[in-house]
């Protein structure tokens, strides 16, 4: 019993989540009934569904951040909601997506991530009319994909695009599906609550066990540990607890371990590490995600630590080349949230991070594989070789390995070149007779398979220095010429500078013909070319050396200039860097050296790369030394790309000093001392691709500007599809490291093409401009084009819209002016009622009890309610609705369940006891009502509408019927008004938004498509009638708010999601700030947005969080605020007890002054405009406005303006006369001023002394 004690290296894994700025925030994920996991990973990127329908995927890089836009590019490539997506575990832009549509596509993923939205998939398969359930990859075989439908299990081989397999016999839909990590048999669970092994290759039929497991026909999961004879499956009991059980297929009948957790909605979503035996249950709708470890003895499930934190919409694992081995990250969790995607990284506490921990980290299963469709299908059996995680044993250290295999074409090519040169080829790969390990089958793949890797293990390093005959190594005919150039195109840059670098330490044994013959080809065709003709180059056969183990400091010995040059004096450099396509990592330096490149000058090494379309740029343009670019081998048109040029005289031997004088053997610390005190070194020449000009301009003026910023923080984001424009300043360079051109070096140049200086202007127009001679014209063109691109881009798309309101606070009033101890408060008020309506005089409240009971409370006499009965209205049956007149704060209509709406007037006093006798009744339908709306300028018309599904107009001074709209097919949730009074808009449960123009026609004279949830709907008009609000549900039952073109219905301009609440959205909409309030029964927080004309159309702004829950909002007309104290709205709020005002104002730091911003001239609306005879007269008239300005109030804008205005300057003419009014004015202030902080008298001291009379003075 020693094994129970013994403790595990997994068992103190905890869970560490980084902070907001590390996770892709911003996002749009809705609610998915579906059997799949709504995320998916590869070694590069994470794929996940999009929106609230959830028919289009987002695709980022792996370690993408930051917030992303909703105009990031996605893939659209179905109708309905995506079920489930996968990557292929041998290519990481290989995407398979299942839909509901009954498709299931595949999607090539570019190296750097999507730039563009896709909706042209790489294949398409159908399933016949069935809704696709579950997607995925075989794990051996290359090529071999799965699906599932209903009860059927389909195989697809891509290379053939063709289904290869179709089995019909589970009774059920299949909820989960999962291979052995062997690729033998396949593990399906069903809706029929049974489990099944399943055997694809098997004679007869393919089901080969079958057991009862969980008890309830919700969702079920099973994967497949490993490659043990054990599946696990999660489920519900009868009793809908939650299930982990644990079989063993020797004994399949019989569960091994059954596991009950807890009473929960939400599917546990299974997680396995095989290598770990780590294993992750994230429920959907949880906000916990728990680990255990799996054993293969009893108790079976050890529970680790559990994380706690968003509530999860979808979960994935990372694969394991992905992960941070260095500190200890055993495991990868991508948590999906509503708007997040959060990457949870187990670690396993350590001393220290240092060295690589073997311990940890077993042999995981390898990226390559031989194994394909067919021969799988015709009983081929090949694991995939393991390989190691060991930095020391990789080729760039602890980088991620990412593979990319080009298009399903290419895919499809890949393989025909493997056979044609496995039959080519008779003869095997000499290997070395030293002990083989896992890891070295890479390598002898590595000549017959055409993987673009970014990463690998260093024996590959060995295979590629190895020298074979010149028997094995020629061309064999036109098959070997397409693996060569296949291997050209798929080979990154890491590989080819390491290619190039050896061919060139092979210069001084021979040069191939090979290689001489495709010299004056594009860059990349060099470079991998070097790399191939290692193997055919002829000469001595001295053994490879090995590339040696990593050292602490990531850095590797120099590379000799010759073969045969010892090792044993090797100068350290610093390790090449790779950057995943996907992942912006700056360079703080300049690109990595080394003694292999042919031109080493100082002024090529350190020189500060031109500005992209500066003068100086253009004018380079060429000027290089005889290498031609061919059509074929031109760039796309209109892209802005970086060309680099590899001249001809690399491949010849190093002089030892350039033609400029400076010696080309520098030293490191002489190059870094050079490089330290250079103020504007270049950025690597790899990685500035995706920096913008300003951001290389580091001495510009612009840079510290705070929108220039902004513009290169937003710009690095890889979700970003704007084109970056170029930027019409060119480039300050230091010239002191650049040696300019001699002239006659300027003319012997003027004939070449292009200079090895990178250069960034539109291709096509640079190739045109260039076969016309035309160099002038380009400067020009890329000039005037980067001031254009760069003037035209608006600030809002930088900034988003700023609003005045984005700051506006709400604030509860005083508890003096609550009204307190309320009592009885009806709960069983329709959803289609408000359910609290006040006036700027008194409030009505809903009572519970029988009879319908009103009460009406004065809001002139707060404070605490005297425990009794209270004075209510006694309406005699069940209330449907009720609203206060408009124009009468005394007159308040009641609508009942009996069809009649009542007509109640309040005295002045307020109810003083309990009446039933009302000043009116009007028996407007047959059956319910729904609601009634009040007309919002002409007096004495109301609107009702019943279930019959009808809605109808009233004048109440007669009490007769004028007119009656159809048209609905369903229950009608609401009606509202536009803001002219003309026109009105509905929203039913049939999913319909209709719009009625009601004196001219009965039926609508639109009609869109609105919420799909049939929960209950709000609708409101905003910006002067010209768009429609809607609130309601998704689905799935989640709350949301959408803004339609009241002229165009048929779908929303944008759709803002809150969450998932039962009670329905009620908006009220502040017309003067174009600010809307939503909130529920039973909500805390009042959600506040701005709605706008332009994208994204709904703005959110502070919301405001009640400290207690609110049973219904209702707010009051405009002339009610608070103008002085910046109040642009005013509430009254209905709690379980209290009566409470709430005011929203927006901070102002001169709020003494009217604050005409703010307050436009508003609608008269609480007085009628019309009457309702002139209404159905159709004789309509405006609403008059009015200004909110108090009297004697100062306007901001007037005050604002006095600056602003020129002083007159004194006329020099009269420089000596009087002085101007201004000064006049100001000098008088300060005597003023003074005067009152001193004694201040006019009286002389000689006014006291006595003198002589004026007659002795006539004297």
């Amino acid at each position: 019993m020693a094994w129970r004690f013994k403790a595990s290296k997994y068992k103190n894994a905890a869970p560490i989540v980084p902070k907001a700025e590390a996770c892709v925030r911003e996002i749009c994920v809705g609610s998915y009934q579906t059997y799949g996991n709504n995320i998916a990973a590869s070694g590069a990127f994470m794929a996940f569904n999009w929106e609230h329908t959830g028919s289009s995927v987002a695709v980022l890089p792996l370690d993408d951040c930051g917030r992303k836009s909703k105009t990031m590019p996605l893939l659209h490539g179905h109708t309905d909601t995506v079920t489930d997506l996968k990557f292929s575990p041998f290519h990481d832009g290989l995407l398979a997506t299942a839909s509901q549509d009954c498709l299931v596509k595949i999607w090539h993923i570019p190296e750097k991530g999507l730039e563009q939205s896709l909706s042209d998939p790489e294949a398409i398969f159908s399933h016949k009319q069935r809704r696709v359930e579950t997607v995925g990859f075989h794990p051996t075989a290359d090529g071999l994909m799965y699906s599932t439908a209903a009860g059927c299990v389909a195989l697809f081989d891509l290379s053939t695009q063709k289904e290869i397999f179709s089995n019909n016999e589970h009774p059920e839909v299949i909820q989960s599906a999962s291979w052995r990590e062997d690729g033998s048999v396949l593990a399906t669970s069903c809706k029929d609550k049974c489990v099944r092994i399943f055997d694809p290759r098997a004679a007869g039929s393919p089901i080969q066990l079958t057991a009862e497991s969980h008890q309830s026909i919700k969702d079920s999961r099973v994967v497949w540990l490993g490659n043990q004879q054990r599946i696990l499956t999660t489920g519900f009991d009868a009793a809908r607890l939650r299930q982990v059980i644990i079989r063993d297929v020797r004994n399949f009948n019989t569960p091994e371990k059954t596991l009950e957790l807890d009473c929960s909605t939400g599917i546990l979503m299974p997680l396995f590490d095989p290598d770990t035996n780590m294993l992750f249950l994230a429920g959907k709708g949880d906000t916990t995600i728990n680990y255990l470890e799996i054993t293969d003895k009893d108790p079976y499930l050890i529970e680790g630590l559990r994380h706690t934190g968003e509530q999860t919409k979808g979960a994935c694992l990372v694969p394991k080349r992905a992960l941070k081995v260095m500190e200890a990250e055993v495991n990868r969790v991508l948590q999906l949230t509503s708007n997040m995607v959060i990457p949870i990284m187990y670690q396993v506490p350590r001393k220290t991070y240092r060295d690589f921990h073997a311990d940890l980290y077993p042999e995981t299963t390898g990226y390559k594989t031989e194994l394909v469709a067919g021969e799988w299908l015709n009983g081929g059996n090949q694991a995939v070789p393991k390989m190691s995680l060991d930095p020391a044993k990789r080729e760039h250290g602890d980088e991620p390995i990412i593979i990319h295999r080009g298009n399903l074409s290419d895919f499809v090519k890949n393989l025909e070149n493997q056979r044609a040169k496995s039959n080519t080829i008779g003869k095997p790969i000499p290997s070395q007779p030293a002990k083989r390990n896992d890891n070295e089958h890479f390598v002898m793949l590595n000549k017959g398979n055409n993987f673009e890797e970014k990463n690998g293990n260093d024996n590959s390093s060995e295979s590629n220095g190895k020298k074979s005959t010149p028997s094995q190594s020629q061309p064999d005919g036109e098959c070997s010429e397409l693996i060569r150039k296949f291997e050209a195109k798929y080979k990154v840059d890491t590989e080819k500078e390491k290619a190039n670098a050896y061919a060139q330490s092979q210069e001084d044994d021979k040069e191939s013909p090979t290689e001489q013959e495709h010299s004056t080809g594009s860059s990349e065709e060099v470079s991998s070319s070097g790399g191939l003709d290692n193997h055919s180059a002829s000469g001595s056969h001295s053994p490879p050396k090995p590339m040696p183990r990593t050292s602490r400091n990531n850095s590797l010995p120099e590379a000799s200039d010759s073969a045969g040059e010892s090792s044993s004096t090797t100068t350290p450099r610093p390790r090449p860097r790779t950057t995943a396509a996907s992942a912006y990592k700056p360079r703080l330096g300049p690109k990595p050296f080394s003694s292999t490149t042919g031109d080493v000058s100082f002024d090529k090494v350190f020189a500060v790369p031109l500005a992209p379309g500066s003068h100086e740029n253009i004018s380079n343009v060429g000027q290089d030394s005889g290498v031609d670019l061919t059509p074929a081998q031109a760039p796309k048109p209109d892209l802005i790309v970086e060309i680099e040029i590899k001249k001809k005289h690399e491949r010849e031997p190093v002089p030892a000093v350039a033609g400029n004088g400076v010696q080309k053997s520098l030293t490191t610390s002489e190059r870094r001392k050079i490089f330290e005190q250079s103020s504007e070194s270049s950025e690597n020449s790899a990685e500035g691709e995706d920096r913008t000009d300003a951001d290389l301009r580091r001495s510009c003026s612009s840079r510290s500007s705070f929108a220039e910023r902004r513009r290169i923080y937003e710009n690095r984001s890889k979700s970003q599809v704007d084109e970056k424009p170029q930027s019409p300043v060119p480039l300050r360079r230091e010239h002191s490291k650049v040696e300019p051109l001699k002239p006659s070096q300027q003319q012997q140049q003027q004939g070449n093409l292009i200079d090895t200086k990178r250069i960034s202007v539109p291709e096509g127009k640079l190739m045109e401009e260039h076969r016309r001679g035309n160099g002038a014209g380009i400067k020009k063109s890329a000039t005037e084009a980067a001031f254009s691109a760069a003037s035209t881009k608006r600030t809002s798309t930088v900034f988003g819209k700023v609003s005045k309101f984005r700051h506006l606070k709400g604030t509860p009033g005083h508890k003096s002016t609550h009204i307190e101890n309320l009592r009885n408060l009806s709960r069983q008020i329709p959803g289609e009622c408000n359910g609290f309506h006040a006036n700027q005089e008194r409030v009505a409240v809903p009572l519970s009890g029988p009879g319908g009971k009103i009460a009406i409370f004065e809001l002139s006499r707060p404070g605490r309610l005297p425990d009794g009965v209270i004075p209510s209205l006694v309406n005699g049956s069940n209330i449907m609705d009720f609203q206060w007149d408009p124009f009468d704060a005394q007159r308040l209509a009641v609508a009942c369940d009996d069809g009649i709406v009542k007509i109640w007037h309040i005295e002045a006093g307020g109810l003083s006891e309990p009446t039933n006798t009302p000043a009116g009744e009007l028996t407007a339908h047959l059956d319910k009502i729904y609601f009634i709306r009040f007309h919002p300028l002409a007096a004495d018309v109301l609107l009702t509408a019943s279930y019959d599904m009808t809605i109808k107009l009233w004048d109440l001074r007669t009490m007769s019927e004028k007119c009656s709209l159809s048209g609905h097919t369903d229950q009608i949730f609401d009606f509202a008004w536009s803001p002219c009074g003309r026109l009105g808009a509905t929203v039913c449960k049939d999913g319909k938004i209709r719009v009625y123009n009601p004196r001219k026609s009965e039926t609508p004279i639109r009609e869109g498509n609105g919420p799909v949830g049939t929960r209950g709907a709000r609708i409101t008009w905003a910006l002067e009638g010209h768009y429609i609000v809607c609130t309601g549900f998704d689905k799935v039952s989640e709350r949301q708010i959408s803004v339609y073109n009241a002229q165009k219905l048929s779908a929303p301009l944008n759709t803002a999601s809150l969450d998932v609440s039962p009670s329905i959205l009620i908006p009220f909409y502040d017309e003067d700030s174009s600010t809307l309030f939503v909130t529920g029964k039973g909500d805390s927080t009042i959600y506040c947005y701005e709605i706008t004309d332009e994208e994204p159309y709904i703005c959110p702004l502070s919301h405001h969080r009640c400290t207690s829950l609110h049973q219904g909002l209702s707010f009051l007309t405009k002339n009610h605020c608070d103008v002085a104290s910046v109040e642009f709205s005013k509430a009254y709020r209905l709690t379980n007890t209290t009566i409470e005002p709430l005011s929203f104002t927006v901070p102002r730091i001169k709020s003494e002054l009217f604050q005409d911003d703010l307050f436009p001239p508003t609608r008269i609306t609480w007085s009628a405009t019309l009457s309702a005879e002139d209404w159905f007269a159709s004789n309509d008239k405006a609403a008059p406005k009015v200004s909110l300005k108090p009297e004697g109030m100062e306007t901001l804008s007037s005050i604002q303006q006095v600056p602003a205005q020129p002083v007159k300057k004194p006329d020099h003419a009269q420089f000596g006369g009087q002085k101007s009014e201004y000064e006049i004015n100001k000098q008088q202030e300060i005597q003023k001023s003074v005067s009152a902080r001193m004694e201040f008298t006019t009286k002389l001291e000689q006014d006291d002394m006595e003198g002589v009379d004026e007659n002795e003075w006539q004297e």
